[in-house]
């Protein structure tokens, strides 16, 4: 085997056309790669929901499903698989629609195999750099962007927890990058190596989130024509990321906790106890003690995931760090839509610093995506950004000069929160309605003050 060192990547290969699966699929394998192949969609998302690759390899156009809903199908339960789109139509615009959607790259048929296997090969070495990256110990910030406070504190936190095996909890709100903070927890730690398996527990119906996280013996139920493994098995020693928890109904948390109490598990259907020896990292954007006071979730659920608590600030405490985030989310935008836009004007920074961002990071990077998929020249101007964003700016009237002296409004931000507490005898939630501001941020203006 010319590449017997690479044998620990697995590929995905999907075309109809059979001459072209069987050649990509002993091209790839005599460069020492694990490979599947496919000849339709739906086959192929059904792989995906099996198995865990590192890579695929997609035709545009497939019977059942094409290629760009694979991807994205891909994409929705594995991030950082690697996706290279094969197409007969090669224009730009089938290429920005796949690499918009997040595929590596685009190769046009016909092809020659050796410049498939380059791309390959060219992305797992850049994958293998930023794994080597992120796993050092002062590398966090290769994901974490920002300067501010909020941000040191919490990646000082993820050090302290990194390589210990108990569960974590990431609380905040819709937006704030959980999931980013769930993956460089990942990889700075010692199960760097091991599988990232990330599911939305929001995403499906209670039947087959069930089987999607347990897995599924054959014959276990209607539909159910081979055994399926769940999440659980497939992260093996490494990390599962419970995402948006608290949507769990009352049956799959009590499954849950038992994995937690017993480090073990069936499938669905399925009589065989199999070890459970991954890390569980959850997520939620809800406050799990009011979900658990109005018995939505388990309280011993509840203090089995909350071990270990990080806090995710939003953006709008984090003012700081939206300059070096707007520069990070140009430069990453630049390359994904194949554009130049290298400046950003004073006016748009302004405007981008004084923005409450309800939707917070996620909002800030689909916002610089949109202004500059419509810029002209090299330089973000303010009629790029969307309407919405600049009048209400401007409506606040923060264009104008503030009193900025360092602590001012945090001073009288704390007097207000202390003043309103103490009026209604600490009754939080009313506190927080005469505040104008949600419960959550009100526990969050409590812990970043000292308050609590």
């Amino acid at each position: 085997m010319r590449g017997s060192h690479m044998t620990k990547y697995r590929i995905l290969v999907a075309d109809d056309e059979e001459i072209i699966l069987r050649i990509l699929s002993r091209e790839l394998k005599n460069e020492g790669y694990l490979v599947d192949a496919v000849s339709d969609g739906e086959e192929a998302c059904k792989k995906v929901q099996a198995n865990r690759y590192d890579a695929a390899v997609l035709d545009i156009r497939m019977p059942k499903k094409d290629g760009i809903q694979v991807l994205n199908h891909i994409k929705s339960i594995t991030p950082e698989t690697i996706v290279v789109i094969m197409t007969a139509f090669g224009t730009i615009d089938n290429a920005v629609e796949t690499m918009k959607k997040g595929a590596y790259d685009y190769i046009t048929k016909p092809f020659d195999n050796n410049d498939l296997l380059l791309k390959i090969r060219q992305a797992f070495t850049i994958k293998e750099k930023i794994g080597q990256l992120v796993g050092g110990a002062d590398d966090l910030d290769v994901d974490l962007v920002g300067e501010s406070r909020e941000l040191a504190r919490l990646k000082e936190k993820i050090q302290k927890i990194k390589d210990l095996d108990t569960t974590v909890l990431l609380t905040g709100e819709s937006g704030t990058g959980k999931s980013l903070v769930a993956k460089v927890i990942h990889q700075a730690g010692n199960r760097k190596e091991e599988p990232f398996i990330h599911i939305n527990c929001a995403t499906l119906p209670a039947n087959l989130m069930e089987s999607e996280l347990f897995g599924h013996e054959k014959g276990a139920f209607t539909g159910a024509l081979e055994s399926k493994k769940g999440k659980f098995e497939l992260a093996g020693k490494g990390t599962i990321f419970l995402d948006e928890i608290s949507t769990l109904t009352p049956s799959l948390q009590a499954k849950l906790l038992n994995v937690l109490q017993e480090k073990k598990m069936e499938r669905i259907g399925g009589s065989r106890s199999i070890a459970v020896n991954a890390r569980i990292i959850a997520a939620t954007n809800e406050i799990l003690e009011d979900l658990v006071r109005r018995r939505v979730f388990r309280e011993d659920l509840y203090y089995r995931i909350n071990v270990v608590t990080l806090e995710c600030p939003p953006l709008r405490y984090r003012q700081e760090d939206i300059e070096p985030l707007a520069r990070y989310f140009l430069n990453k935008i630049n390359k994904k839509l194949g554009k130049n836009v290298v400046n950003i004007s004073p006016e748009v920074m302004c405007i981008l610093r004084n923005y409450d961002w309800p939707g917070n990071i996620r909002e800030l990077e689909n916002t610089l995506e949109s202004a500059i998929a419509l810029a002209n020249g090299d330089t973000l101007h303010e009629d790029d950004l969307p309407l919405r964003i600049s009048s209400k700016v401007k409506n606040q009237n923060v264009l104008e000069v503030q009193d900025n002296r360092p602590g001012m409004l945090e001073i009288q931000e704390i007097e207000a929160i202390k003043r309103v507490l103490a009026k209604y005898k600490g009754h939080r939630e009313k506190a927080a309605q005469e505040l104008g501001i949600s419960r959550r941020t009100l526990q969050y203006k409590l812990k970043k003050y000292d308050l609590l």
